[in-house]
């Protein structure tokens, strides 16, 4: 197994898993010791686990970039419950817009018995809407592997021709400071347009995501409808987040 894919593996068992031995990774991969420390090195680095004392792994706490299988992990009933949700709100011969998120990947199972047409740039998403033979559009452009979605000129281009009844966007984190937030500022590109072009937008924001903050600003905290599991204390005088 080369280091990348290998690397990938061991955040996907870490997301399974509150903390991990480095013995049982070592058991787990079927790899040696020395190998375990150069990918759990090079890990840490990157700021996507913790190191803890007396051999423990996590998963980092910081606001970095995983990609999709290994977030699909995380947090996965709170997800599904908000996915749940938010497919409630879909009402027949709509045409809405999902972005390359795992929350709104969640949604797709949800969807399966409505008249809608769905509009993405996620690849993994369109996938799933196949699987589930809901009628459905890939809106191309350059490949981001992390997510494995489509971004760019290309992907901007067609966004701006196109318009939604409802959009559904992730994001990185939120924070009363910051707002909404992302990594990537062409994600960023794409979720502005989709805010703009649909007649009724909506964050899918778990609430482990509260107090992360993320590089790129994408929306005030106050300006759209967030539809989370629990909402945290400290934004209980908030009026547009939607609960369960």
């Amino acid at each position: 197994m080369i280091p990348a894919v290998r690397q990938e593996r061991i955040l996907e068992i870490l997301s399974k898993n509150e903390i991990k031995s480095t013995e049982s990774l070592m058991e787990e991969l079927g790899i040696s010791i020395s190998t375990l420390r150069r990918d759990l090195t090079k890990l840490e680095q990157e700021h996507k686990i913790e190191l803890l004392h007396g051999g423990g792994v996590k998963i980092s706490q910081r606001p970095v970039e995983l990609n999709i299988t290994t977030k699909l992990n995380m947090n996965k009933d709170s997800k599904d419950l908000i996915a749940k949700k938010a497919a409630s709100l879909v009402k027949e011969g709509d045409v809405i817009f999902l972005d390359p998120s795992s929350t709104t990947y969640l949604m797709i199972p949800y969807l399966a018995d409505k008249k809608i047409t769905v509009l993405t740039n996620g690849i993994s998403h369109i996938n799933q809407l196949i699987a589930y033979d809901i009628p459905c559009l890939m809106i191309g452009g350059s490949i981001k592997k992390t997510t494995n979605s489509c971004l760019g000129p290309l992907t901007e281009t067609v966004m701006q021709t196109l318009y939604f009844n409802k959009c559904f966007l992730g994001a990185s984190g939120f924070a009363i400071q910051s707002g909404i937030t992302n990594h990537d500022m062409n994600e960023q590109v794409i979720k502005t347009i989709a805010l703009k072009n649909s007649e009724q937008p909506y964050f899918l924001l778990d609430s482990s995501k509260f107090g992360l903050i993320a590089m790129v600003k994408v929306a005030d905290l106050d300006t759209y409808p967030i539809i989370t599991e629990q909402i945290p204390q400290e934004l209980a005088g908030y009026t547009n987040f939607i609960t369960l």
